[in-house]
């Protein structure tokens, strides 16, 4: 067993080692990589969010010129 310090729980591992374990407990109980690993993948809807705040942006700055 190891430890997770995202959700303070013990995740088991088989013979795949501890680095497929976690990346497995991850993705199930997490939705995506480790954040020790860094980055976390964007997502859709952060994308559709990013386009809106852009055009919106676009927008005010034509009304303003």
């Amino acid at each position: 067993m190891f430890w997770c310090d995202v959700c303070k729980c013990a995740y088991p591992h088989g013979p795949e080692g501890p680095g497929t374990a976690l990346e497995a407990h991850n993705t199930a109980q997490h939705g995506g990589s480790s954040p020790a690993d860094g980055l976390r993948p964007i997502t859709g809807g952060q994308v559709v969010i990013g386009l809106l705040v852009l055009v919106i942006l676009a927008l005010a700055a034509r009304h303003l010129a």
